[in-house]
Formats: structure tokens, sequence, C-alpha cells
């Protein structure tokens, strides 16, 4: 599995260390932002199932949908 980390931005809030990357067993990207302390979890993610995007542009084209921009970290 390989992660690269990214900055996540909503209209409300950004999380400039989000992780991006690719799940080779379910063969799909994921991205996973804005994690809650205290558990650990992940109030934003995508890419949890097989193929579910197959390409970088699939994957920041549905958190785009979603209302979310990613970008490289700074």
């Amino acid at each position: 599995m390989s992660r690269y980390t990214v900055e996540v931005k909503s209209a409300t809030k950004t999380d400039p260390e989000a992780t991006i990357g690719y799940d080779r067993p379910l063969r799909t990207f994921f991205l996973q932002a804005f994690p809650d302390p205290e558990t650990d979890e992940y109030a934003f993610g995508l890419g949890a199932f097989l193929e579910e995007h197959p390409t970088l542009e699939s994957i920041t084209a549905a958190a785009r949908a979603k209302g979310y921009e990613v970008s490289r970290a700074k």
C-alpha cells in the first residue's frame, strides 16, 4: 500500500496532513482526511471497496463532488 500526504479542503475546514494512496489488494485509490484525535476514525474517507476508484482522477472527482478539494501538501 502506497501513501502520500496531501491537503484536503472544504468550505469550512482544512486538513494539511490528509492521506491519499493506492491499495493493491482492493485495486483502488483511497483518501482519508480529518482524523478524530480520540478515536483515529476519519471524518472523510473514500476508497474502501474493491475497485471503487481505479484512477487518481476518479477519486479526486469524487472528493470534489462531495465539496472537497485535494492538492499537494505544502
